[in-house]
């Protein structure tokens, strides 16, 4: 027992050490969180290099980039505005547009209500594109951390503009017409 425990403590110790390395394609493999991990919350940081001053600019920014397909895959950016966020995903939203109302700051918290107005969903399979035309209003927490604000929560499904989910998104001709079809009727 007492070998195993100073093996443990030796793989902690040289496992822990450094960022997580943004370059690999965590799409690939689903990510577990060890108990070594979830105890010590160091995997939820990310990269606390950058500053940031202003929450609604973050969420104005992070939402921009999202639409834009920034994060179909590791991104800088997703790791230094969000905290535990997921990452990778075989599936996709488009949306039309989307709106952004401030809800108030209190302390070291900022609530932000962003509103989607959705064509349909992205899957990686035979019809890439699902029509589901709807309307629905997602809040964004910030909180302030020592080093900088940063997004919090359930984040970490790409919400895409039409064009950009033209361009990232393996779509037939059939997909892009029931798009364009789904963009006429939401009447965008």
């Amino acid at each position: 027992m007492r070998y195993v425990s100073g093996f443990v403590a030796l793989a902690y110790t040289f496992g822990c050490r450094g960022p997580r390395d943004p370059g690999r394609d965590a799409a690939a493999r689903p990510r577990t969180v060890s108990a070594v991990e979830a105890d010590s919350g160091l995997w939820c940081r990310g990269d606390t290099t950058v500053r940031r001053d202003n929450p609604g600019q973050l969420v104005r920014e992070f939402v921009a980039r999202d639409g834009a397909g920034e994060f179909l895959s590791t991104s800088p950016f997703w790791l230094s505005a969000t905290d535990c966020a997921g990452e990778g995903t075989d599936f996709a939203r488009v949306i039309s547009f989307y709106s952004i109302d401030s809800l108030g700051i209190q302390g070291d918290t900022a609530r932000f209500r962003v509103t989607y107005h959705f064509l349909g969903n992205l899957v990686q399979a035979q019809r890439g594109f699902d029509p589901r035309i709807e309307t629905i209003a997602d809040t964004f927490l910030v909180v302030r951390r020592p080093w900088s604000w940063r997004i919090v929560g359930q984040h970490d499904v790409p919400t895409l503009l039409p064009d950009a989910a033209k361009a990232h998104w393996q779509l037939t001709p059939e997909d892009r017409t029931r798009l364009d079809s789904a963009g006429k009727a939401s009447g965008r």
